[in-house]
Formats: structure tokens, C-alpha cells, sequence
């Protein structure tokens, strides 16, 4: 289940850090701010992605893309198309995986502290509000001519992720990329990750809540 949360987690945002400046505590909340009210008159997403899988050891990255469908309030589809064909629904506390014409139904609520982290930050995610990671995550925001990034360190509970780069637009807020770097396993160096673009996006479009049930 932390994998299917992993993906949701696309939702979000990011890139490298390498060549962004990092902002002050006044610029940062200002930045909060811009992306909290931009992200509060959204209703629908539709986009298009690619997903990079890297892991130490293997000679060759992992490469899937799809499409991506969100409607306010959490409801998520991700459409996988290539190298094969692979849905997954969240509505609610609800998630459905489908492959191959098999459905797998699971609720989330009360799946562990792991699970619940996943939520309260996709939920962080998809409203803008930022503020409420500050209790288990660090928050380092940088910017260049384009783009924001917001780096996103975790500082308590059980940590999956070494950290998460979140990089949007500084014109409409939108997702650009999003990598997720996990945190290394016994006897493994560490520095594998996941890694979104996303494309196409169009915003406030109509979205039927017919597309979102889970049976």
C-alpha cells in the first residue's frame, strides 16, 4: 500500500535543487501563500505523465507514462498506458487498483501510521496547504527564473522517504515534476527514486464523478 501512495504522491510536484536559489522565511511564506490561493480555485486536473523508476544496481531506469485525472475532493485516477496497461482509483478512503480486468478494493482508513502520513500529505498537496506538514516535515523552498521547489524533508515518524523535491510553475502553480527519493534499506546505499513529469495539464475542466467510482 505504501507504493500505491507513493504514486498519489505525483499529484505534488519537482527537480533538482543544484540550480534554484533558497528564499528567506518571508519570501518562503509568501510563496505558501500564492500557492494556497492559486490552488484553492481548482476543481479538476487532467494531465499527462511520464514516471522514471531509478535503483542503484540496475543497468537501465524504468520508464512508464499515462495520464492523470483529479477532481476536488480527493478523488484520483492514474491511467498507466505504456509499457502496459494499469488503473488505479482513489475516491475518498477508498482505493481501487484494476489490472488486467482485476479489481482490488482497499480502504485506507486506519491502515497504520505510514498510510495516514501518505494522506495528510497528498491532501497537503492537492489544497496547497503546505502549512500543515510543518509538524512532521521541513520545508525548504527555492526558486529560479521559472519555477518554485519546495524540498521536503521528513523530521518525524517512520521515514519512507529520505526526501521529496516538489517543483510547480510560477505562473499557474501547476505541477512540473515531482521526485521521490527513498530512504536507504539495510545494507543498500540509498538514492533510488521515482521520478514524474507531467504535460498537457488542463485545469477546471469537466471531469463526470461516474469516472471515479470504485465497485
Amino acid at each position: 500500500m505504501n507504493k500505491i501512495f507513493s504514486l498519489l504522491l505525483a499529484l505534488c510536484i519537482s527537480a533538482s535543487v543544484s540550480a534554484q536559489k533558497a528564499l528567506n522565511a518571508a519570501d518562503a511564506a509568501e510563496v505558501e501563500k500564492s500557492i494556497e490561493a492559486q490552488t484553492s480555485k481548482l476543481t479538476t486536473i487532467k494531465s499527462n505523465f511520464k514516471q522514471t523508476k531509478h535503483i542503484n544496481g540496475m543497468s537501465k531506469d524504468y520508464v512508464a507514462t499515462g495520464d492523470m485525472m483529479y477532481k476536488k475532493d480527493n478523488k484520483v485516477i492514474l491511467n498507466y498506458t505504456t509499457p502496459k496497461k494499469y488503473k488505479m482509483v482513489v475516491n475518498g478512503e477508498k482505493v481501487m487498483m484494476e489490472n488486467n480486468g482485476k479489481k482490488n478494493v482497499y480502504n485506507t482508513k486506519g491502515a497504520g501510521a505510514s498510510m495516514n502520513e501518505m494522506q495528510a500529505m497528498i491532501t497537503a498537496c492537492m489544497t496547497g496547504n503546505l502549512q500543515s506538514l510543518k509538524n512532521k516535515y521541513k520545508l525548504t523552498y527555492y526558486e529560479d527564473g521559472q519555477n518554485y521547489l519546495v524540498k521536503v524533508v521528513p523530521i518525524t515518524g517512520k521515514k519512507i522517504f529520505k526526501d521529496i523535491e516538489m517543483e510547480l510553475k510560477k505562473s499557474d502553480k501547476m505541477l512540473t515534476r515531482l521526485r521521490l527519493t527513498e530512504t536507504a534499506k539495510a545494507g543498500k546505499s540509498g538514492n533510488d527514486y521515482t521520478e514524474y513529469s507531467f504535460s498537457g495539464t488542463e485545469q477546471n475542466i469537466s471531469l463526470a464523478d461516474s469516472l471515479f467510482t470504485i465497485e
